[in-house]
Formats: C-alpha cells, structure tokens, sequence
C-alpha cells in the first residue's frame, strides 16, 4: 500500500497506469484484513465500496441493489472525504460543493436514497451565487 502512495504522490492528473494501481485498493484492503477472521462481514464492504449504483464500477461490475447496503454507504462517505479532503494532485472541495457532487452523482454513482440520508445528516446545502 505505501508503494501505492508513493506513485500517486504527485501533482497533476493520474495517468491509465496510476488510475489502474489505484483501482486495486479494494482487492488490496480485503487482502490486508484477511488474517482478521472476525471481520469476514466487512471484507464484502471493502471490496464493494468503488461498485457505482448504474453497474460501471469496480471490481464487480455490481449494480445498484446488488451491491451491499454498507458499501453503499461507504461509497457516499468516502466519496464526501475524498472530495473535501486536499490530495496532491488536486485541492479539497467546500462541503457544499461535495454534496452538490453527491446528489449529481445520485442514480448513477451512488444509491440515490443514502445520498440523500447522508445530505439530510449533513445539513442543507448552500448555493453559490
């Protein structure tokens, strides 16, 4: 995993070979808790949190309710993380911003119903003139 982040340390957009090692996170994440048999139940939440409500994500190509309610979910909050959190190759969104993003992004990336439970969670969003 460090490997990972050092190619991706960067400024700029990512290239297809870092986009690519950066797909492979949720396979590597299950590998890593697998002598954890206790969190069994999580592994599936790892693996499925990059899946996309429309069926275009990965690893599984699942679609909407095929994919795990809890993966739903984490794929709205790490998505929210990620946009409001600086990387070096991109800078942090307002939260208003990222909410914004998340209900575009509703009925295609993300379940439409836990977008709108975690916008609720988090408060209204402001528009900007």
């Amino acid at each position: 995993m460090a490997a990972l982040h050092e190619r991706l340390a960067h400024h700029g957009p990512l290239d297809e070979d870092e986009r690519h090692a950066l797909m492979q996170h949720p396979e590597v994440g299950v590998e890593i808790i697998r002598p954890l048999e206790y969190l069994g139940s999580v592994r599936d939440l790892i693996l499925s949190h990059h899946e996309r409500w429309d069926g275009a994500g990965y690893p599984r190509r699942l679609p909407g309710p095929e994919i795990p309610m809890g993966a739903r979910v984490l794929a709205v909050v790490d998505a929210y993380d990620s946009m409001t959190s600086g990387r070096p190759y991109r800078n942090a969104r307002s939260a208003d911003d990222a909410l914004s993003e998340l209900r575009r992004e509703a009925g295609r990336q993300f379940d439409p119903e836990v977008v709108e439970a975690f916008a609720r969670i988090m408060g209204p969003v402001r528009v900007a003139a």
